[in-house]
């Protein structure tokens, strides 16, 4: 791992400590190590682009050419390049999948894979959209019709997906057989983990950071194996408030305070504030107040909706709340595992220096679709008078969670869904900003500012929180939430100085190198 200091130059390095998951994140990798004159690693990265979406003809190509590429991954790649044919007329394709209309994209695609035979084309969105579905029968017939190499590689994937890591174990350790997978060492060191064989994931894992030291995200997955952090889980010291604001969604706000009270809480009080719902909200928590202990839950009611910000800021002014130990935001639709409380308390063990924890967030009814992980600030290039002055990283939403995000780090923002902090840090950091009101980007914002103060927010990705809410449901142009969203970005990318989102960016970055290079040392030697 060394060697990454050493000789990349810093866009490269910065990306590859991003993350080395998402086809089009490593192609961009290739691409930044080509123009270092890294020739050798940027076919490398290519080639691993290819792997990660191998029915992709444009990667395949790229792939095709890296003349120290095993023949036989070479030649699939050619293979999947020349039996790739797009139409002329993608129109119907595209209005079906604006709507999202999964059933009529199925029966069209299935059509056309008919009509079709062999054009891998076709091969590619079903597969794409049978995962995006869940839809495991429609992802099993795509694959029969694979070459065997490639069908056993995305085999092991999809029963990774499933939940079934002896099944993908069975395809893995086939597809080695047949062909040098650049990844596969690493793919069979995470079934073997799935499996709960930790001593053959450790074996495994390293075997695969021998061969492609660049992968950063194996390395942390492989050190909280080795060394007992994926299990470990810690009771906060103190006194933890758990804070919720809910606005109509009677429904969502239910099910939420089910999964809180059947969690370990470890005698966490629950404060609830209504945010003015017009709903049945009142009386569902008035139901939940009447079933528990006076002192084990509180409900705060307004007679208006103040907006995400406010109801936050509301909620941390409470009495209760400034004089205790932990405070934790959860959003009013999610879902817990029962140890999530001791989970965050392990993060707050490993990283006590942090700003912020925050949790692995995934859709509730797609588990396999990660919302938010460990995420950067990408700085955009210009005079810092642009709209937009920063991108934030992407790796989780470009794949599908095999569990290659499975790991405590530190990162530059942890969503809000799954907000925890120190309470006395919490006041003293100025409250969240009000202009983001109703809602968006509060979050992000407050992260950024403990950055610029040099508090870096921790990602513990051992905790897994399900999201109601589908990631873009509410968020696309023309939906409920796209003008709010865009206009509160834009507020937010431009009430800081350039300068500022590239210090708070670049205090991220060299935490998580340190992280990831002293984990390499601890875990690979020197």
């Amino acid at each position: 791992m060394s060697w990454l200091l050493e000789t990349l130059p810093d866009p490269l390095r910065t990306a590859l400590v991003h993350g080395c998951e998402g086809a089009g994140h490593l192609a961009a990798c290739a691409r930044l190590a080509g123009a270092a004159g890294h020739v050798r690693l940027a076919g490398e990265l290519s080639l691993a682009a290819w792997v990660e979406s191998p029915l992709d003809a444009d990667l395949a190509s790229q792939a095709a050419m890296f003349e120290h590429a095993p023949v036989a991954a070479r030649e699939l790649a050619a293979h999947v390049a020349q039996n790739t044919a797009p139409p002329n007329d993608l129109a119907y394709y595209r209005r079906l999948a604006e709507r999202r209309d999964t059933a009529k994209i199925g029966n069209y695609l299935r059509l056309q894979s008919e009509k079709e035979p062999g054009n891998l084309f076709w091969e590619r969105l079903n597969l794409t959209h049978a995962l995006d579905a869940g839809d495991w029968d429609w992802a099993g017939s795509v694959l029969a019709g694979l070459p065997e190499p490639l069908a056993r590689l995305l085999g092991g994937d999809v029963a990774m997906l499933r939940g079934e890591p002896e099944a993908a174990l069975a395809n893995y350790s086939r597809c080695a057989r047949l062909w040098e997978c650049p990844g596969l060492q690493i793919r069979l060191g995470q079934a073997h983990c799935a499996g709960g064989d930790f001593a053959q994931a450790v074996q495994w894992l390293k075997a695969g950071l021998v061969r492609e030291p660049w992968r950063v995200q194996p390395l942390l997955v492989l050190n909280d194996i080795a060394w007992g952090q994926r299990k470990l889980r810690k009771a906060l010291p103190g006194r933890v408030e758990v804070l919720l604001y809910t606005y109509n969604k009677v429904r969502d706000i239910d099910q939420t305070l089910e999964s809180v009270f059947s969690s370990d809480l470890g005698g966490a009080r629950v404060t609830v504030l209504d945010n003015g719902s017009t709903d049945d909200t009142s009386d569902v928590l008035a139901g939940w107040c009447g079933r528990l202990d006076p002192e084990t839950m509180e409900v705060v009611s307004l007679p208006v909706n103040v907006g995400a910000p406010a109801a936050r800021n509301w909620l941390m002014s409470l009495e209760h709340v400034r004089s205790g130990d932990w405070v934790v935001f959860l959003d009013d639709d999610v879902d817990l595992p029962k140890d999530w409380l001791a989970a965050l308390g392990a993060a707050a063990a490993l990283y006590p220096d942090a700003g912020v924890w925050g949790a692995r967030v995934r859709d509730f009814s797609r588990p396999s679709h990660i919302q938010s992980a460990d995420v950067f600030l990408e700085i955009l290039p210009g005079d810092g008078q642009q709209l937009r002055r920063f991108s934030l990283s992407s790796c989780h939403h470009q794949t599908l969670d095999r569990g290659q995000f499975s790991y405590v780090r530190p990162c530059a923002t942890v969503t809000g869904c799954c907000h925890f902090f120190r309470a006395k840090e919490l006041a003293s950091s100025g409250g969240f900003d009000l202009r983001y009101s109703p809602s968006q980007y509060d979050d992000l914002d407050h992260d950024i500012r403990l950055l610029l103060a040099g508090k870096v927010p921790v990602y513990q990705g051992h905790l897994a929180v399900s999201h109601f809410k589908s990631t873009g449901s509410q968020g696309a142009q023309g939906q409920a939430q796209y003008g709010i969203g865009w206009a509160n970005q834009y507020k937010l990318h431009q009430k800081f100085e350039q300068d500022d989102f590239t210090r708070a960016a670049l205090t991220a970055d060299q935490t998580a190198w340190e992280d990831a290079l002293a984990k390499w040392r601890a875990n690979m030697g020197a």
